[in-house]
C-alpha cells in the first residue's frame, strides 16, 4: 500500500480541575504532543445538515497508514484539522504488515 500523504498525529493532553483530578475536557493546542506519520487518505463523502444560523459541511475521509493512531486524537493534513470518528481498525494480515483503518471527519463552517 502507497502512503503519499504527510499527516500531522496531535495527541490531547488530558486537563485537570482543580482537585487535580482529570477531566473529561482534552488540550488540543500549541503544548499538545505533535508526530509526524505517512498515510493515504481516501475520500469519503459529504452532507449539509440544516442548523440554525450555520451552514455547515460535513465530510468524511478514510485514512490507511501503517502508524498506530487512536481515537482521540486529531488529524491534520492540508491545512485542515480531522477528528477520528470512533476507534481505528487494526488489521494485521497473516502475512503483510499491521495497518490501521479510521474514519476522519472535517466540520467546516
Amino acid at each position: 500500500m502507497q502512503h503519499p500523504h504527510r499527516l500531522t498525529v496531535i495527541t490531547p493532553l488530558l486537563v485537570v480541575d482543580e482537585y487535580d483530578n482529570p477531566a473529561p475536557a482534552r488540550d488540543y493546542g500549541p503544548a499538545a504532543p505533535r508526530r509526524a506519520i505517512r498515510g493515504l487518505m481516501q475520500p469519503g463523502g459529504s452532507t449539509e445538515p440544516a442548523a440554525p444560523h450555520r451552514q455547515p459541511v460535513v465530510t468524511s475521509w478514510r485514512l490507511f497508514t501503517t502508524a498506530a493512531v487512536t481515537a482521540r486524537e486529531r488529524i491534520v493534513w492540508q491545512g485542515r484539522t480531522f477528528e477520528i470518528t470512533g476507534e481505528p481498525a487494526r488489521w494485521s494480515p497473516r502475512f503483510g504488515h499491521v495497518h490501521y483503518e479510521a474514519v476522519l471527519t472535517h466540520v467546516e463552517g
